[in-house]
């Protein structure tokens, strides 16, 4: 091989170092695991990025120590590249090609790029998320491919909605085409991603030449078939998705099937901030829950992932929703169904897993024996729903004959206890193969022939502590000490010499080597002939592909649908109604997460109407930190939320009318590696909401404008809720706030109602009641919170006598103007009223949906404004 690469000063040029160097040089950005007899073994910088991220010993190839090395056993590096694969880095593997004979040098090749959106491990810890982006024009094109389970969907979207799906996705790996980071550094919303892009040529998001290659992979005429248009933006970044992941798998992605459109409007979109205000998939701290920890009484991963996405991606398809509920209330009515489900679902492995596994030639024997497993449980499940509207899951698959005959053929072939790897033997089931059996039977019969030749010869050379042994290197051989060879004066004529120890002797005969010929022979045999049989099972099973995919997904929903029904019935949910209509009413209603973290400790239930044609289109909550103000206001969300699911929701009763999008702003945080403090993040927050809200969105805003001065967050507060109130798709709000002042809007705003948590005032303090009621708040209790936390009763006795005086010297601070009528208001921080503001109100007009009424007040509106502007021109 010719040096493709140059060796660090002062390190002697060997053939094994120049061939190292040839493959880093291909993969300059990737770890070289390089395949050195049973260790992958690492050189020079990579040796020493891998001794301190995995945390194993580096050592040096040469006297000089110019060579640093580290290196992981090549049977066990699953969870090595586990771990590198979660610090960020890319493993190239680098395998011996060839069997080392002493005397050329091995050939090696790289046969898998392992890379944070490919990485699917043998557990369940990565799911190998992979995304490809590309802005066009005004859109952005998103794909979206699990590397694990092999769906596979694109779309173009609105820059903030493609934004959202994203982060619902929550990819591992996003690739985009160079050029275009700048498109990504003017999106606020897509600066947490950034770490995890990757840049590719712009040759590979071509849109034709995708339609080209997908039409191949995918044996179309036209991608059409599939929903999605040739040549448009969808096709770009989903070929350049699916291509990546072939080429670093150097191998074809089987379980991928086909490509589906993406539709935000079919789901909920919720952005970054309310994922993680919501807690929806983790808690605020690690461990801690959230609604995706207490829905999940799920009994497979397969069913754990569905819930997880299911969560993320709520449907907005009424139909949908309601087929959802049956399912859920059919199993709630029959107690006995919903407990042979939940047992028969126990018994399948993770065959989405092990499928894609499989398909990247990442899997084993044991990924196989998963499919077989889940193959002959997958009739006692179906049993479990027969007769309910769950067996529509199972529409198609229960007549294939296809999977019944791999269930067979697997059931027949695999061991009842598989080995973790093929080259341990055991995996083909004895009987399965007269030709394997009859080599195994040579191996079962070889400890009798030694013992009866090893009994033989001592007899006939008169050693008692002779034995018989074998080693990989030397292979069988005849061992006696070194005194007792000594003193024999007649070594028999056949024994031939193979090694001499320090205190023993080897001999070999040629009854012996002809044994050892007939055995290795047979191991050799035997290895290759389970490795033949095996691809065989396996080709079997990738033919089948797509019915596995489908089935996995039927039994994934049927255990969505069925831990949905075990939380109903364990916290006594009921099934909420779907209406297409304005209206967000729950009686009774109580915070899942919270009610179950309390266990048996009761749960203060309580109600919310919010329904713009019928009066109460945002709703002001007053009352003291501790009350419970953002438990209710998660409350609301969640339920919404988990009515589009389709799951049962806590309460008495629940009207939840279709929505397409969830805001929240709830909490203080600073993102300080964003250069954002815990204010400009509230505003953020803020502009995003009320820039992409729609007539069909749940709004809950939470103490905005707490992060500045009292006067300005009040302002800003103020001015927030009339934009809310004055934008034309009246959509649902909730508003906590501690600045009272803005009660006053329900008296000038119609649709605006005050509520307040409720308290009681006891000689011992005040008592929290957890209720929300009618009217506003008289006072914010923050002291007796502060006391309740355990502030020193000095600061607390200062406090109060502070109060009091800044309470009698409070002025008047809230605008006597405020219109009586609905705020037509469209700018969100006005300071001037400059020509600026004026023409950017009139461009946020929405003509379309204005009544002639509103539009001749508006009209009137901005030119009395503009009088004033002129007044003030003539001024300076």
């Amino acid at each position: 091989m010719t040096v493709t690469a140059d060796l660090p000063d002062g390190v002697k040029r060997t053939p094994m170092l120049e061939q190292y160097m040839h493959w880093k040089k291909k993969y300059p950005d990737c770890l070289l695991f390089f395949r050195m007899g049973d260790f992958y073994e690492m050189f020079f910088d990579d040796a020493k990025i891998a001794a301190s991220v995995l945390d194993i010993v580096l050592t040096a190839r040469d006297k000089d120590k110019a060579i640093p090395m580290a290196g992981v056993p090549y049977h066990s590096m699953e969870p090595y590249l586990a771990r590198l694969i979660e610090a960020g880095y890319r493993v190239a593997i680098c395998e011996q090609m060839s069997e080392p004979d002493g005397k050329t040098l091995v050939e090696r090749d790289v046969i898998r790029v392992v890379t944070p959106g490919t990485w699917i491990s043998e557990s369940s810890g990565s799911e190998g998320r992979l995304a490809a982006l590309a802005f066009f024009d005004s859109e952005l094109a998103v794909a979206l491919l699990s590397s694990t389970t092999g769906r596979f969907e694109a779309g173009a979207f609105p820059k903030d909605e493609g934004a959202s799906l994203l982060f619902a996705f929550s990819p591992e790996e996003i690739l985009y085409p160079r050029g275009q980071l700048r498109h990504f550094e003017a999106m606020p919303e897509l600066s947490p991603l950034v770490s995890k892009l990757l840049e590719r040529d712009r040759e590979e998001f071509s849109p034709n030449a995708g339609t080209v290659w997908l039409c191949r992979r995918f044996d179309v005429s036209t991608l059409r078939s599939m929903g999605i248009e040739d040549a448009s933006p969808p096709v770009a970044v989903a070929a350049s998705a699916l291509r990546y992941l072939e080429e670093t798998q150097f191998t074809a992605a089987r379980h991928v099937t086909e490509l589906k459109p993406l539709f935000s409007n079919r789901n909920l979109i919720l952005d970054e901030a309310t994922i993680a205000n919501l807690e929806l998939v983790n808690g605020q701290t690690p461990g801690s829950p959230s609604l995706y920890s207490t829905l999940d009484r799920t009994r497979t991963a397969m069913g754990r992932r569905a819930l997880k996405s299911w969560i993320l991606h709520p449907s907005t398809e009424i139909e949908t929703i309601e087929r959802r509920q049956d399912c859920v209330e059919a199993l709630v009515k029959d107690e006995r169904a919903r407990a042979d489900l939940a047992e028969n679902l126990s018994a399948c492995a993770d065959m989405e897993r092990a499928l894609g596994r499989l398909s990247l030639k990442m899997g084993g024997v044991r990924d196989l024996g998963a499919v077989r497993d889940t193959l002959k449980s997958w009739p006692d499940v179906a049993r479990s729903v027969s007769g309910t509207p769950l067996e529509s899951c199972f529409a198609g698959l229960e007549s294939s004959q296809e999977l019944f005959a791999l269930r067979d053929k697997l059931d027949g072939a695999l061991a009842a206890e598989l080995p973790r790897h093929l080259r341990d033997g055991g995996a083909i089931r004895p009987g399965y193969d007269a030709r394997l059996d009859e080599w195994r039977s040579q191996l079962a019969d070889a400890d009798a022939w030694i013992c009866d030749y090893e009994s033989r010869e001592r007899e006939r050379v008169g050693v008692r502590t002779l034995r018989v042994s074998v080693n990989r290197v030397f292979g069988y051989y005849i061992e006696m000490g070194k005194a007792a060879a000594d003193k024999l004066t007649n070594l028999p004529a056949d024994y031939v010499r193979r090694q001499t120890l320090v205190n023993a002797e080897r001999f070999i005969t040629p009854e012996l080597k002809d044994f050892e010929n007939t055995i290795f022979g047979a191991e050799d045999a035997i290895a290759t002939r389970e490795q033949e049989l095996y691809d065989a099972l396996l080709e079997g099973a990738l033919t089948q592909s797509r019915a596995l995919s489908a089935l996995a997904e039927a039994l994934a929903t049927v255990d969505v649908l069925g831990s949905f029904a075990q939380s109903a019935v364990a916290g006594n949910y009921v099934r909420p109604r779907l209406a297409r209509d304005d209206t967000l009413h729950f009686v009774g209603a109580r915070h899942p997460v919270v009610e179950r973290c309390l266990g048996t400790a009761p749960f203060t239930p309580n109600d919310l109407c919010l329904s713009p044609s019928q009066g109460r289109m945002i709703a002001v909550l007053t009352g003291p930190n501790m009350a419970g103000k953002s438990t209710y206001l998660r409350t609301a969300a969640l339920l919404s939320l988990m009515a589009h699911m389709g799951a049962y929701v806590p309460a008495e009763s629940a009207h939840v009318c279709l929505l397409d999008r969830i805001f929240t702003r709830i909490g203080a945080r600073d993102e300080l590696t964003r250069g954002q403090s815990t204010f400009m993040v509230e505003m953020v927050e803020t502009a995003n909401i009320l820039r992409h809200l729609t007539e069909r969105s749940l709004v809950v805003l939470d103490e905005v404008g707490r992060g500045t001065s009292t006067y300005d967050g009040m302002s800003i507060a103020w001015a927030v809720l009339e934009f809310l109130h004055g934008h034309p798709g009246r959509p649902r709000v909730l508003f906590a706030t501690h600045y009272h002042e803005l009660t006053e809007l329900a008296d000038r705003l119609p649709g605006v109602v005050n509520l307040s948590m409720a308290v009681e005032e006891t000689e011992r303090g005040v008592l929290f009641l957890h209720k929300v009621v009618a009217g506003r708040a008289g006072r914010s209790y923050g002291i007796e919170v502060a006391r309740l936390a355990g502030v020193p009763q000095a600061v607390l006795s200062r406090s109060r006598e502070l109060l009091a005086t800044f309470e009698e010297q409070k002025e008047r601070v809230l605008p006597e103007n405020v219109p009586s009528k609905r705020a037509q208001q469209t700018v969100l921080f006005e300071t001037n009223l400059d020509t600026e503001a004026i023409v950017e109100e009139i461009a946020q007009c929405d003509l379309d949906s204005m009544t002639p009424l509103a539009a001749l007040e508006t009209l009137y509106r901005l030119k009395k404004r503009a009088k004033r502007v002129e007044r003030k021109g003539s001024a300076l």
